[in-house]
């Protein structure tokens, strides 16, 4: 059994559409992904019965903060966009960066940004995110 350690994880990120950034300095991620059902019981029947319907999927993604750093301005700001087309574009790695490859990918909207800043620790940023669409999961 192969063990995957958090460090190896990553997260990329384009506002835009355009081509995906790693952004530096992530140091947690996590995505929930939820399918609907649909009950289709009929009367006479004595159990309940489903089928599967849409999927959907929500997350957050934590950063250590630094202005300076490959990704970030354009992950936090996201969140200030007005009437968001959720045109941008995420894939979480669990290791490693080579898309398509041991990740999950998607079109999304930042929902929401804190950051915390505390005496003697880092500046951390959370962002929590939900997806638009086709959830691809490349996970091996």
């Amino acid at each position: 059994m192969a063990t995957i350690r958090g460090e190896q994880g990553a997260v990329q990120f384009s506002a835009s559409g355009g081509s995906k950034a790693t952004i530096v300095g992530t140091r947690s991620w996590s995505l929930t992904t939820t399918k609907d059902t649909l009950e289709t019981t009929k009367q006479g029947d004595t159990f309940k019965s489903f089928i599967g319907s849409l999927i959907s999927g929500t997350g957050s993604v934590e950063l250590v903060y630094d202005p300076d750093a490959t990704g970030q301005a354009g992950f936090l700001e996201d969140v200030i966009t007005p009437a968001d087309p959720a045109d941008a574009t995420f894939e979480l790695f669990t290791t490693g960066t080579s898309s398509g490859t041991d990740s999950v990918s998607f079109s999304g909207i930042i929902t929401s940004k804190e950051i915390t800043s505390t005496v003697g620790e880092l500046v951390t940023v959370s962002c929590d995110f939900i997806t638009s669409g086709t959830i691809t999961s490349n996970l091996e």
